[in-house]
């Protein structure tokens, strides 16, 4: 084989390489009722459609409780490769945008209800979120941003529709040196607002193993209280090539060559 149709083909490796950062993409929804913590276990829970086996997807998830109760009830809608049957787990070095248009609504607006976006890790869950009490739409758990809330007149109001979005680029270094970045977006109709990318600040510079995608939680004020989140437009596409990867595959890129010249 020639030099340039072996060149060729170490190109066309590297690309295919940056192309398929992730084995499979995310093709639909894995739902996880009732994710363990303390709330009303009696509550009727449904989810709008019951399955999810597609990206973009729709859910609504609606949660009417039996009366007051001290905790929450918590449920997860989280990005799958297996057509929804199982959360995918993503690595720290993944990079992706996730977002979804959500609208929540409930019967009293005290105590809280919240619905969002949320990664959730073995070392802390990040989490961007509207909720119904203090109207906050916000972002923590990893780089903290706030983008409005009722004490400053530019909340979020229960019933209308915002959409939320991430995106997550990865370091490229494995775990810890460079971290990871997340930008925030919302669009609560006059347009997107943005942080910017904001760099994670924990030792491992990102969440070494996450799952993304979507909850509602809440707690009831009485009989007849509920949470209804409704998310539409919900869509993971992933970020390629990520830096950190070209990277790599760039300094082997360089090796071969030099090996060749050494021939």
């Amino acid at each position: 084989m020639t030099f340039l149709k072996r060149y060729a083909c170490y190109a066309a490796l590297i690309g295919l390489a940056a192309a398929n950062t992730y084995a499979e993409p995310v093709n639909g929804y894995a739902i996880i009722p009732r994710v363990p913590v303390s709330g009303d276990p009696g509550s009727t829970l449904t989810f709008t459609p019951p399955t999810i086996g597609v990206n973009p997807a729709a859910v609504t998830i609606h949660d009417a409780y039996t009366g007051a109760f001290s905790g929450a009830n918590r449920s997860d809608v989280l990005a799958s490769t297996d057509g929804g049957v199982t959360a995918h787990t993503f690595g720290i070095d993944d990079s992706f945008t996730f977002s979804t248009r959500v609208t929540l609504t409930d019967g009293f607006n005290a105590p809280r209800k919240e619905a969002g976006i949320r990664f959730n890790s073995s070392i802390g869950d990040m989490l961007f979120l509207v909720n119904s009490d203090a109207g906050e739409i916000v972002a923590f758990g990893g780089p903290f941003k706030l983008f409005g809330n009722n004490a400053g007149a530019n909340g979020y109001t229960p019933g209308t529709s915002i959409l939320l979005g991430v995106t997550e680029r990865g370091g490229g270094d494995g775990v810890g040196g460079v971290p990871d970045t997340l930008e925030f977006f919302i669009d609560r109709g006059a347009g997107i607002e943005t942080s910017g990318p904001l760099a994670w600040s924990n030792l491992e510079g990102g969440l070494p193993s996450f799952q993304v995608g979507v909850y509602a939680q809440g707690d009831a004020n009485a009989a007849g209280d509920f949470i209804n989140a409704a998310f539409t437009d919900t869509t993971f596409v992933t970020i390629v090539p990520e830096p950190g990867t070209l990277a790599l595959f760039g300094l082997g890129l360089v090796g071969v060559l030099a090996l060749r010249r050494k021939r």
